[in-house]
């Protein structure tokens, strides 16, 4: 299959792939689409205001785009503590004073258990008030330091990591998860935490609330030179009235990005083994589910004659193929029973959202087609199209053999990881109908149910 002459090596732009898979970020972390966008926005202008030096820019510039990439890790563990959606809790903090007390429970109040009874809500309540600060950290330290390992497995440097891990820090000491007070919170992880936070006021009621807000805040949360600076560009109507619709082109058009590096092969494959790990991250269940659906793929691949760059765009779209699912709620995603009608529709959107962020990314088309049609089948009755065999091409099917694989010979939260003599017994009751044959004939042949047994002839006694 033909390629893209834009999709070689050295032609993509790192900052093209950074800024486009924020948006998968944005999913998981409960913030509104665009989000990250619109922070390095900000937080580019904060710089600018400020006078940075190029090598600090470039470095808040990609620490912006990958300030949630760890979010996915506490997701478990939220959804666990509040007994409910984990997005629905993270979309409710981001506006509230986290750092009050009184706040804090009031938001808590709000989101736990809901639906459960008065009495369970207020004990569960009592013991999140008893270790809040505890709790807060926890859940902290473990998405901060996870986005930090993230930003250095792509290559992103120790200045971007910085950024990520004391995001949330603040001025007077009492942020989290190590409690840095001023000075020793590093400049562009202050910037950063401003941006985030008029990002979020801005989006939900206006520039005047996103004021407010840093201005209250002010010597509490937030260094007071960065917020004087902020007020510097309240009044530029344009650059706000654009960030509300035009963040993408804004990014792509700044002349600051000509200075980044552009994605080798190698960049191109640590983003998409990070990004894999951040889907798996998000529920104990899917942990490593990518890396084999990637491994499955590519074995099938080879055994169909597939090679060179179409397989690496295999092996690529196999590893993302789930990012839509980072917008689907722990509560749904770690359910021990049957997913509700409602519960159903949300999970067959994931395919979808991972065709629309993987096709942002210019020369990433062909493998957005791939990732986002791993739940079709071939009568047609998949989803997220519900396409039929004439328009599922042999990639599409490799993939869509290889996750149902990978689903069937895995453990499940309503299941044990079945045999392999029994996996290949349903998907060839699928055969045909959802997938194709061949597939799961190359399948047998790589991983086969029977594995032979030694005669008698070919067993040498052990030495006495």
């Amino acid at each position: 299959m033909d390629l893209p002459d834009y999709y070689s090596e050295g032609a993509l732009p790192l900052a093209d792939i950074l800024s486009s898979l924020s948006y998968a970020l944005d999913l998981t972390s409960g913030y509104s689409s665009g989000h990250a966008q619109r922070t390095c926005l900000i937080g580019l202008r904060l710089a600018s205001v400020l006078g940075l030096p190029q090598y600090n820019v470039n470095s808040l510039y990609h620490a912006l785009l990958m300030k949630d990439a760890g979010c996915s890790s506490n997701s478990a563990r939220m959804a666990e503590i509040f007994g409910t959606d984990d997005i629905q809790v993270k979309r409710s903090m981001r506006t509230a004073n986290w750092s009050n007390t009184l706040e804090a429970m009031r938001t808590a109040a709000a989101n736990v258990l809901p639906g459960g009874s008065a009495i369970a809500r207020l004990k569960k309540l009592i013991e999140m008030t008893s270790h809040r600060e505890e709790i807060s950290d926890g859940l902290t330290e473990t998405r901060c330091d996870r986005g930090a390992q993230i930003a250095l497995q792509i290559g992103l440097g120790e200045d971007a990591a910085l950024v990520v891990r004391h995001l949330d820090e603040h001025w007077d000491g009492h942020g989290s998860p190590y409690h840095l007070k001023g000075d020793a919170i590093p400049l562009l992880a202050r910037i950063a935490c401003l941006a985030q936070t008029m990002d979020v006021f801005y989006v939900a009621h206006g520039v005047d609330a996103a004021y407010e807000v840093i201005m209250r805040r002010c010597g509490t949360w937030f260094d007071p030179e960065l917020v004087r600076a902020a007020a510097r560009f309240k009044s530029d109507y344009k650059f706000w009235g654009s960030l509300a619709t035009a963040h993408t082109e804004m990014l792509s058009n700044l002349e600051m990005r000509n200075a980044l590096d552009d994605a080798s092969e190698e960049r191109i494959d640590a983003i998409c083994s990070a990004f894999a790990g951040i889907v798996d991250a998000k529920s104990p269940f899917t942990a490593e589910h990518s890396s084999r659906v990637r491994d499955y793929a590519v074995q099938i691949g080879q055994q169909m004659g597939i090679m060179g760059r179409r397989l690496t765009l295999l092996r690529r779209a196999a590893q993302l193929h789930d990012l839509g699912k980072l917008g689907v709620p722990n509560s749904i995603l770690d359910k021990p029973g049957k997913p509700t009608p409602e519960e159903w529709a949300v999970i067959r959107e994931h395919p979808r959202n991972s065709f629309l962020i993987l096709a942002r990314i210019r020369g990433f088309d062909r493998l957005a087609e791939i990732a986002g049609a791993h739940h079709e089948r071939l009568d047609g009755n998949g989803y997220h199209r519900g396409i039929g065999a004439s328009e599922l091409d042999l990639d599409m099917r490799i993939l869509a053999a290889a996750d149902v694989f990978d689903a069937l010979s895995a453990k499940r939260p309503y299941r044990d990881a079945l045999p392999l003599q029994t996996v290949y017994e349903i998907m060839d009751k699928d055969a045909g109908a959802a997938l194709d044959p061949d597939c799961i004939s190359a399948l047998k042949f790589v991983y086969p149910a029977q594995v032979p047994q030694p005669s008698k002839e070919d067993c040498v006694p052990l030495a006495a």
